[in-house]
Order: C-alpha cells, then sequence, then structure tokens
C-alpha cells in the first residue's frame, strides 16, 4: 500500500514520485514523460466543494497510472467509473495520461455501454483525448477516438457523433485535443486528428491562437506543412492574437522555410490570407 500512497501524494501535494521514493513510471529523460510528471504536479491543487466527489482509491490509481488491468479486474465497475482524484480525473484520464494503451482499451471495453467516461472533463476541463494528444500518445488517441465513434454508430441521435463531440471538445482554456498535440509538438498525433475530422473549423483559444497560429508561430515547420496538407484547408481557422495571421506569425520567428510553405499554398488560400490582413 506504500506505493499506492506515495503515487496518490504526488498528485495530492504537487510531488513528484522521486521525492517520495517511487521510480519514474517512465523514463526521466524523454520529453514526454518528464513533461507529463510536470503536468501532473501542476494539476495536482484541487479546488471547489468536493463534497460530493469519491476520491479514489490510491491503488486504483497506481494501477491505471502502471496499466495494471488485473487489479482494476477485482474491483467493482462502479468504483472505477465515479471515483476521482482531486483534480477529478477518472482512471480513464489517468490510463491515458500516462499512455498505458491496454489499461484504456480494458476500460472503454468494460463501459462499453456507457460513453461518459470518453467525454468526461476534469477540473481543467480536460477529456482523456485532451490528456493523451498533450502527451503525444498516438496509440491512445486513436483507441478513444474509435471507441467514441462506436458509441455513435450505435446511437443514431448522437447529432454529430460522440467522436466528432470529443474531437471538438475544448477545456478552460478553449483547447481543443489539437491545439494541445500543436503546443507540444506531436506530429503523429496532429495528423491523426486532423485526419479524423478534416471538416471541422478549429476556433482560437482563450489567448488568441489557432493550431495553424500556434504551429507558425513556434516555428513548427512538421505541424504547418501537416495542417495545410488537409484537403479542407480552405476552411481552417488561421487568425490569432492582435489581428494578426500565421502569415504574419511565421514572419515575426523568423522561419525563411515556413514563409515558403505558405507562399506554396494554392493561390485561393494565400488570397484568402492576405485579404484577411486588409
Amino acid at each position: 500500500m506504500l506505493r499506492g500512497g506515495g503515487l496518490w501524494y504526488c498528485e495530492r501535494f504537487g510531488r513528484s514520485r522521486e521525492a517520495v521514493g517511487l521510480k519514474p513510471l517512465m523514463d526521466p529523460s524523454t520529453p514526454t514523460s518528464s513533461h507529463a510528471l510536470e503536468l501532473q504536479n501542476l494539476n495536482s491543487v484541487s479546488g471547489g466543494n468536493q463534497e460530493n466527489v469519491t476520491c479514489m482509491d490510491p491503488e486504483i490509481y497506481v494501477a491505471a497510472a502502471e496499466g495494471d488491468t488485473d487489479i482494476l479486474e477485482r474491483r467493482p465497475s462502479a468504483d472505477l467509473q465515479f471515483q476521482l482524484t482531486p483534480n477529478h480525473n477518472t482512471v480513464l484520464h489517468i490510463a491515458a495520461q500516462f499512455g498505458q494503451l491496454n489499461c484504456v482499451e480494458w476500460i472503454i471495453q468494460r463501459d462499453s455501454a456507457d460513453s461518459s467516461l470518453l467525454q468526461c472533463p476534469n477540473l481543467k476541463g480536460d477529456s482523456p483525448l485532451h490528456l493523451a494528444a498533450r502527451e503525444g500518445h498516438v496509440e491512445v488517441v486513436e483507441a478513444l477516438i474509435s471507441a467514441a465513434k462506436t458509441v455513435s454508430e450505435r446511437d443514431i441521435e448522437s447529432g454529430i457523433g460522440a467522436d466528432k463531440a470529443m474531437l471538438r471538445m475544448t477545456n478552460n482554456e478553449n483547447d481543443t485535443a489539437l491545439h494541445e498535440a500543436v503546443r507540444y509538438h506531436h506530429p503523429e498525433v496532429v495528423k491523426l486528428l486532423i485526419e479524423k475530422d478534416p471538416e471541422f473549423t478549429y476556433g482560437v483559444n482563450f489567448s488568441g491562437g489557432t493550431p495553424l497560429y500556434m504551429a507558425a508561430e513556434r516555428g513548427f515547420r512538421d505541424l504547418v506543412k501537416i495542417i495545410i496538407g488537409n484537403p479542407n484547408r480552405d476552411r481552417l481557422a488561421h487568425t490569432g492574437p492582435m489581428g494578426r495571421t500565421a502569415l504574419h506569425a511565421a514572419v515575426i520567428c523568423h522561419d525563411p522555410s515556413t514563409h515558403i510553405l505558405f507562399l506554396n499554398l494554392q493561390y485561393s488560400y494565400v488570397i484568402d490570407l492576405l485579404a484577411s490582413q486588409v
């Protein structure tokens, strides 16, 4: 129980696993693993009234974070569905954030009749898809989208479908999963998210950036190429703060190669970019 209690302490009080004598879940030298721990620490402080929240058993937390489905199988379904961490993460949030694909698939299959976990937000408004996209877990991202699509196929009254609703879901910063994947530079995830919902116009977050603008601003030439490679790119929003466009951002970050990408766009799209500046 010491291992479970230690990991629970990490989330509750913002301490690293190493600080309480635990080994890291993944190689701490990799950017994604160290970033996962940092985000977990930053997001650990809970807020608001939690009287109606069932605090997650440390053993469940550890099992989800480490992908131990043997432990989870011994728990009643209600334990997995309703127990929350101080940050209001569900068991699916935890498994998705730490890239535990087998565990994610097991949770989805166990709760296949209920899609609520797929779109359940935590305190920061993040769905499990947000966390998986932020950490670059492309296989987990694909599993979550596939599960939501299956729900949509079963429910003819689902409107745009659970898969599209999940892809378009925004957190408290008005970020979609695509915004997160762009921000932390995960090309495979960016490509997958766009392929799964190419018709959607991704708008600005509360910082004023669209995914295309964010990629250009950061000099992520590969992401700019992926985004503007979308067949429906004429529908993509490209604005940023202070009336700027993605083309402005490319110029500001002094990236000539990104300038060329924009200038090699089809004529109609370049006209659209330039017209928006008038």
